[in-house]
């Protein structure tokens, strides 16, 4: 173990980011496929907080390792509640879009994010975009553009979902990063979590379904790979540029493709 982790150290900051991020990308699409089977008869309010009351649970382990006060303590608390805020928005759109869509073309969906990133990193975070990350992120987008066809009217209800969504999370990714430059990935991730569970708990409430017994199981599976991949993802942005990290999502259109297709027979657009 001690050789791996000096291994792993030796790697420059840049590749650990781009490494953290590419697994991230595989645990949100596991994240996709355990939510994807609730989600056919769950109202998506209740999915969503049931999504991170589980991905909570997860993260007490590491609260009482910590300490509650070392694992939560911040003089950011008002950004990390904005960011919360920002991101539950974001998560209610994407849970009444994911049952209407294919897992590949919410993915391709997403891809109009890093548009937004690196802009929003470029006037906000001060990063310098370079020619070839433009490049990367701008041939990403017209990937998605071709999966999604031009036309917004041949858009259903559950890809406007999704797209509506994208810059919301762009923005609370944007917000992110600018906490990583004070907070530990921790402690980004514990209040994430907490503040969304508190601003989802009265929406699920009002529209309440008990879930049935077996999905419970698939959102303790969503819970595990949600949290880690949210702590992967951030343990990135700790490393390396935003903008650098970005073009690596596009990894996450593989994955969810090859899950939706083998998983649940869904045919990719293109």
């Amino acid at each position: 173990m001690t050789v791996l982790v000096v291994r792993w150290q030796a790697l420059p900051p840049n590749m650990r980011g781009i490494l953290w991020v590419g697994l991230s990308g595989m645990l949100f699409a596991l994240l996709n496929v355990f939510t994807l089977i609730p989600s056919q008869h769950l109202n998506p309010y209740v999915m969503a907080f049931m999504r991170y009351f589980f991905g909570t649970l997860m993260l007490v382990p590491i609260v009482m390792k910590l300490g509650l006060h070392r694992a939560m303590s911040t003089n950011r608390l008002p950004l990390h509640l904005f960011r919360g805020a920002i991101h539950a928005c974001g998560m209610f759109l994407w849970f009444v879009g994911l049952p209407l869509t294919t897992l590949a073309s919410i993915t391709a969906l997403g891809f109009t994010g890093p548009i937004f990133v690196t802009i929003g990193a470029a006037l906000f975070l001060g990063e310098k975009v370079r020619m070839r990350r433009w490049m990367a992120v701008l041939v990403g987008f017209a990937g998605a553009m071709i999966i999604i066809r031009p036309g917004v009217g041949d858009l259903g209800i559950g890809a406007i979902c999704i797209l509506i969504s994208t810059p919301i999370f762009s923005t609370s990714n944007l917000i992110s990063k600018a906490l990583a430059r004070t907070e530990t990935a921790n402690k980004i991730v514990i209040w994430q979590h907490l503040t969304i569970l508190v601003f989802a708990f009265p929406v699920a409430l009002y529209f309440w379904q008990t879930p049935a017994p077996s999905d419970l199981l698939w959102f303790i599976a969503a819970g595990l790979c949600g949290t880690l991949g949210h702590i992967c993802q951030q343990n990135g942005y700790q490393l390396a540029d935003i903008t650098l990290l970005q073009p690596i999502g596009f990894l996450s259109l593989l994955w969810n493709a090859l899950l939706g297709y083998f998983l649940f027979v869904q045919q990719p657009d293109v």
